[in-house]
């Protein structure tokens, strides 16, 4: 951490900020155990470390889905790290679901042909894709958990019961790492995971049924809802807010059933950093989600994403440049006509999951009265020539205070003669590469970016 930075804090109220967005890549290896699980949330925030001072208050926002990875952990996720052939995968699914005679394993065995039946299912129509056999198999690993949820919750789907299983490990080793790296770097630390509402517990009973062997407490869901949600952790190591995802995607309702959050029980997080209006991905596209961050006296829209779908490409649903579609939110959401909101901070999740493509630009944005002229290639989303709204075609007012490389430039910064259209092509054909099994397969940046943000809402260290 550095000692002073080149901006002095001489104002009556309010602090500089030292914001710092990171947009990790996705590891499935490093979930093989807790603790390799808890060295990669380590070594993501070491990527934040060289930016943050001593100076000022510090703000680090992580990705949308960082605690995904730990369902994956121990040997109940081997076969899903590692999903086998088709074949054999099928022939343990058939298994599970049919095969009583597994005395000692029973109710994990059986359970597991209940969940997996759906989840075989959605694979098959899927064309068996990786990370449906993947979510099978993990059901497979979880299956008396997940059988329990099913009989303590009728009615819900084997998606959502294999959700609140792995409850615990979406929660606490994320939790518990944040707590103590946000007390390590003095920084107020965002991130994002998938959870029910959840109780901590340290009866040995329910961390067996629930936990991990040897953990010394467990979070038990309190219901059958499970959440996109959002933590906000102080430098103190206190939890100081969490915030459900309001308005979710195709993905978040067909491939994991989540639960929408209620846009009335979104609250602003007041932090040493500013006051928070936390906008996981698609919230911060919502002009109803925005107005309602704005109204609450938010001043920084914290932004954690994971856009599930090439970067330099269509969108799926508007068919635009997926770039170009971001500014509505990294832009839009701090427009004038809102009277708090006045930075951005967004972090983007790189990387394959499977088949499943997560890939963007981290930025940090500002807002500005009056229009700025046609921005750098360095200082915009590639493909990006001007900073309009796709669908008014009105102008975004704002500034990029930064935004993470691609993986290559912008061709324009090599060949100023090119056209929008060939250079939207290259920036395409290279995003393709990245797919398994493309030449450049999961070969995605990952980036730490920075900026000082003046925040009236903020409080000046000690």
């Amino acid at each position: 951490m550095s000692q002073q930075g080149n901006i002095r804090i001489d104002t009556d109220q309010g602090a500089v900020v030292r914001a710092v967005a990171v947009g990790n890549k996705f590891n499935i290896a490093a979930a093989a155990s807790e603790a390799s699980y808890v060295a990669e949330l380590e070594r993501i925030l070491k990527l934040a470390e060289p930016h943050l001072m001593l100076d000022r208050p510090n703000l680090v926002v992580l990705i949308e889905v960082l605690g995904l990875p730990a369902a994956l952990i121990g040997n109940r996720g081997a076969l899903a790290r590692h999903p086998p052939g088709m074949t054999s995968a099928l022939a343990l699914l058939g298994l599970a679901a049919v095969t009583p005679s597994f005395k000692r394993i029973d109710l994990r065995w059986v359970g597991a042909g209940f969940a997996v039946a759906g989840l075989a299912n959605a694979a098959l129509t899927a064309y068996l894709r990786k990370s449906q056999l993947a979510l099978g198999l993990l059901a497979v690993g979880q299956g008396d958990r997940v059988a329990r949820c099913l009989r303590m919750w009728r009615g819900i789907s084997p998606t959502r019961a294999l959700l609140l299983a792995s409850c615990d490990a979406f929660y606490r080793p994320l939790v518990e790492t944040l707590s103590r790296l946000a007390v390590k770097y003095q920084a107020t630390i965002v991130a994002g995971t998938l959870a029910p509402e959840v109780r901590r517990s340290t009866d040995a009973r329910d961390i067996r049924r629930w936990g991990r062997a040897g953990a010394d407490c467990v979070y038990i869901p309190t219901g059958p809802e499970v959440y996109n949600t959002a933590l906000v952790v102080g430098p103190d190591g206190a939890l100081l807010g969490r915030v459900n995802k309001v308005f979710l995607t195709a993905s978040d309702h067909e491939q994991l059933d989540l639960t929408p959050g209620k846009l009335e029980d979104v609250q602003v997080v007041p932090t040493p950093a500013g006051r928070l209006g936390v906008a996981i991905s698609l919230d911060a596209f919502t002009p109803q989600y925005v107005r309602h961050l704005d109204a609450a006296g938010a001043e920084i829209v914290v932004q954690p994403d994971a856009n599930d779908t090439r970067w330099a490409g269509l969108t799926r649903e508007t068919h635009r440049w997926q770039p170009e579609e971001w500014l509505v939110s990294v832009l839009g959401s701090i427009q004038p006509k809102y009277r708090n909101l006045r930075y951005n901070v967004c972090a983007m999740q790189t990387g394959n999951l499977y088949e499943i493509p997560f890939d963007g630009q981290s930025s940090i944005t500002a807002q500005r009265d009056e229009a700025l002229p046609k921005p750098a290639p360095n200082r915009t989303l590639i493909g990006v020539d001007e900073h309009v709204h796709p669908t008014t075609g009105e102008s975004l007012l704002g500034e990029f205070l930064a935004v993470a490389p691609w993986v290559m430039d912008d061709p324009v910064v090599h060949d100023p003669t090119l056209s929008l259209q060939e250079r939207r092509k290259r920036l395409a054909e290279m995003s393709v590469d990245l797919l398994p099994p493309g030449a450049r397969a999961n070969q995605y940046r990952e980036a730490a970016i920075w900026a000082d943000l003046y925040v009236h809402s903020a409080q000046r260290p000690e």
